[in-house]
């Protein structure tokens, strides 16, 4: 038995795609692939339920498996199909195929922030209570379970606990009614509360975290895998507005256009880099430039541009933001705005977070005029931020596949590397940009004879990493 539901939040799989299930048996020492059930894609649905009776001889086996494949365009993240429940076990009666007995939550805990999901700590610290929400929004949803459910939650800092929920006794008693009588329940009169007063530390950081574990007591039969969810709260040298999922992809196909996102400080503060993720699609736009862009206020929109440097999308393996340093450092104050300026009329597709939503905060511009954008979701784009140097996070495994020779060097600097798509940045020694260049190729070489004599750093940014080069023109 299993569960499966087109779409969901992400994208609804086409006529010609489609969800499969295949069970594997043996053939005279060879391990075949059988296709038991399958559907055409469709659009957002309540999720179905499958039973299958599998009571062919040659699936009956120590030996058996089965796998869920679907049909699907290679051009993007789309053609969305989710799983849920999944069951494989003896039939004993009916119930065993009707009834799951479980009381579950319905979606991760959220943050406790009411603008963003995450933001350093003393900016959240110099302005509590504006920052911080008065309540947790916490679904569950009762599958054939019994209806009498207790709750609670535990904050620890550090594996240490410093706050319960509810402030007396153990647990809360709440009536659960099934999903099919009254949907999703939700805690009302009173609601989820949160005591603000726990997060009083007082150090001047910008990280720290605290763990939220919520905690479900049901009846004895039914299911307890799934009665406890952890969540992190945490507090970094970035604001961020989503949370660190891409269900999709967001693009201007307008040469010169702008987007712009908004953010606000609770006080001065040095923005050091910008945090930016890209999704593979099928055609890289690794080799397209565009104007990583920063913006003053003005009156609630983008103003006068105050920082661009020029850069290329980086394609990052297991959902990891690329960190663009930016060329120079200066203070910010209030609200000020992060993104980029079009170069061509290509989709840059920046990761789109669609469980969270920040449209109030996001502007584009095609016309001269700013606008909100009014595709659901937020950006996945990340201003760090601090009063102190700090070192942002680089994937050292590019190191020990690149060199560079000579060095020193009198007019040309030859590169080998086993990757692809490089994009070059020259500083000088007092960190001034100097050049940026492009480098599709493997192995290429810089010529170098304009620069005068003295000591440069070169960083090479690709889908593997950052690497930093220092080296000597004479």
């Amino acid at each position: 038995m299993f569960f499966f539901q087109a779409q969901g939040i992400g994208d609804n799989p086409q006529l010609e795609d489609s969800l499969i299930l295949e069970f594997a048996f043996d053939s005279l020492g060879f391990q075949l692939w059988e296709n038991v059930w399958s559907i055409s894609g469709e659009n957002l649905s309540e999720f179905k339920k499958v039973v299958i009776m599998i009571n062919n001889p040659k699936f009956l086996t120590s030996e058996f498996q089965f796998r869920f494949r679907n049909y699907a365009t290679l051009s993007g993240n789309y053609d969305h199909w989710h799983l849920d429940y999944i069951k494989l076990s003896e039939l004993n009666n009916s119930s065993d195929t009707s009834s799951l007995n479980d009381i579950s939550f319905v979606f991760d805990s959220p943050s406790i922030l009411q603008r963003y999901y995450q933001m350093p700590w003393v900016h959240f610290r110099d302005n509590i209570v504006d920052e911080i929400k008065d309540s947790l929004n916490i679904l569950l949803r009762n599958n054939q379970a019994s209806v009498n459910v207790d709750y609670q939650y535990n904050i620890y800092e550090n594996n240490l606990q410093i706050d319960h929920y509810p402030n007396l006794g153990i647990s809360r008693n709440v009536t659960v009614l099934e999903y099919d009588s009254i949907s999703n329940y939700i805690f009302s009169n009173p609601p989820i509360s949160i005591d603000n007063s726990v997060f009083t530390s007082g150090l001047l950081i910008d990280s720290i975290s605290f763990v939220f574990e919520h905690i479900l007591g049901t009846a004895n039969n039914d299911v307890k895998i799934n009665d406890t969810l952890l969540h992190e709260q945490i507090f970094q040298s970035h604001f961020a507005y989503d949370d660190g999922s891409v269900e999709s992809a967001y693009g201007i196909n307008v040469s010169g256009a702008l987007a712009a996102y908004q953010f606000k400080l609770n006080r001065p503060d040095t923005l050091r880099a910008i945090q930016m993720y890209f999704p593979q699609m099928l055609d890289s736009v690794n080799s397209i430039p565009f104007y990583l862009t920063v913006w003053d206020d003005n009156n609630g929109l983008p103003g006068n541009i105050i920082h661009q440097q020029i850069e290329y999308p980086v394609h990052t393996p297991n959902f990891n933001y690329f960190s663009y340093n930016l060329d120079s450092l200066f203070q910010i104050t209030n609200n000020f705005y992060i993104g980029w300026q079009q170069t061509s009329d290509d989709l840059l597709n920046i990761g789109l977070d669609k469980n969270n939503s920040a449209n109030d905060y996001m502007y584009y511009n095609v016309a001269g005029t700013w606008n909100n954008s009014s595709y659901q979701g937020a950006w996945m784009i990340r201003p760090v931020v601090s009063m102190s140097p700090i070192i942002l996070e680089v994937n050292d495994n590019f190191s020990n596949s690149l060199s560079y020779y000579p060095n020193p060097v009198k007019d040309i600097l030859n590169i080998k590397s086993n990757t692809t798509n490089n994009n070059i940045s020259i500083y000088d020694i007092s960190g001034k940009l100097i050049k940026v260049c492009f480098q599709p190729k493997m192995n290429f070489s810089l010529n170098l004879n304009k620069l005068t004599s003295g000591i440069y750093f070169l960083t090479i940014n690709n889908a593997r990493g950052v690497n930093y080069c220092k080296i000597i023109v004479q």
